[in-house]
């Protein structure tokens, strides 16, 4: 971890803005450093930029550019992260690391006095479940991929796997620093009461958990479903916020996304929890930090997409996307007794055959 004050930190990565390279700049790089010939669309990103690259033989792929503060050895840790998966698990439908000419996993390249780290990945066909209507099934299927995921990552360690990333919810007390943030009244209090929480009874305990690299981002815009059969999941995208982390926080951040509107938003998460056990089950003790960990999750994106919407207004939809369904998920959880949401978690994955 960087030896800086943590506020100094998140200032610094999260006013970073996104590269500005243009679709042409794009398609020469991917011309002279892969070899690919190809017209580039640029794709939506919060910190990074990212090209959809549709090649003259009908291939397409994904050209990525790092945000300048990136640091080389996370690019790699990415990158070697990937090429492990492929081999524990070939058959899970995730991005393949595409070499450059010179046989390397990326390249560098310089724009407006700034150094990028440049790679290509494969493209994954699919559509985005942002926006799809869910159901138990679907839900239970995702917390099933998330697992073999992990099961995949198991044991595969690197130098750069423990960044300082602000998605990181072993982290979360530093982000205290954005509350300024929140205009509204009746949230500040209550996101206040969250991250005080977490740092009093959940951050003590973070050391005892299993741990290990992990997704650290099933939101509904990274997870593909195969269009031509529905309710099947195609591909998982999007492995920029990778980190070695407490396994359980890789359920939990799934299962934020999949809150039910209304007084009971954790029934639409019990499946995927579900899912996610019967393929690598997750300890009693385990189980029972969910219920805060998905409310800490909430506040993170929160806290994150709020401050990062008024540095960069023109972005400003896309990084606040899921503000109102997490501000009222989390008005709604804060309403339920922590014990009884995790005895209501532990019965349900005792119900798994496992």
């Amino acid at each position: 971890m960087s030896k800086e004050p943590v506020q100094a930190t998140i200032q610094r990565i999260l006013t970073c803005a996104s590269p500005a390279f243009s679709a042409e700049k794009a398609k020469r790089i991917a011309m002279e450093h892969f070899g690919i010939r190809a017209l580039a669309s640029p794709l939506v990103s919060e910190r990074d930029q990212n090209f959809r690259l549709d090649a003259d033989d009908g291939r397409r792929f994904v050209l990525k550019v790092s945000n300048h503060a990136e640091q080389e050895q996370v690019v790699d840790f990415q990158n070697l992260a990937l090429l492990h998966i492929a081999e524990r698990d070939p058959g899970l439908p995730v991005p393949r690391v595409i070499a450059t000419t010179a046989g390397c996993r990326h390249c560098i390249v310089g724009h407006g006095g700034q150094r990028h780290f440049v790679r290509v990945l494969s493209w994954m066909d699919g559509q985005v479940l942002s926006g799809v209507p869910s159901d138990a099934v679907l839900t239970e299927r995702m917390g099933r991929m998330l697992a073999r995921l992990g099961r995949a990552l198991r044991g595969f360690e690197h130098p750069g796997s423990n960044p300082f990333s602000l998605w990181d919810m072993k982290r979360a007390g530093g982000l205290r620093a954005l509350l300024p943030c929140i205009e509204d009244r009746r949230l500040r209090p209550l996101i206040t009461g969250v991250l005080d929480h977490f740092e009093q009874n959940v951050s003590p305990l973070l050391d005892t958990l299993r741990n290990q690299v992990i997704y650290n981002d099933m939101n509904l815009d990274n997870v593909l479903l195969d269009e031509s059969k529905p309710r099947c999941i195609s591909g998982l995208i999007d492995f920029g916020d990778l980190v070695s982390s407490p396994l359980v926080m890789d359920p939990a951040i799934a299962a934020a996304y999949q809150l039910s509107a209304g007084e009971d938003p954790l029934a639409g998460a019990l499946p995927l929890i579900a899912g996610y056990h019967a393929v690598y089950p997750l300890h009693d003790h385990e189980l029972r930090l969910l219920p805060d960990l998905i409310m800490t999750r909430l506040v993170t994106s929160l806290l994150i997409g709020s401050f990062r919407a008024t540095l960069f207004p023109d972005n400003r939809d896309y990084l606040l996307t899921s503000f109102i369904p997490a501000q009222n998920a989390l008005f709604a959880l804060s309403r339920q007794n922590r014990d009884a949401a995790a005895e209501r978690i532990l019965d349900n994955c005792s119900k798994v055959s496992i």
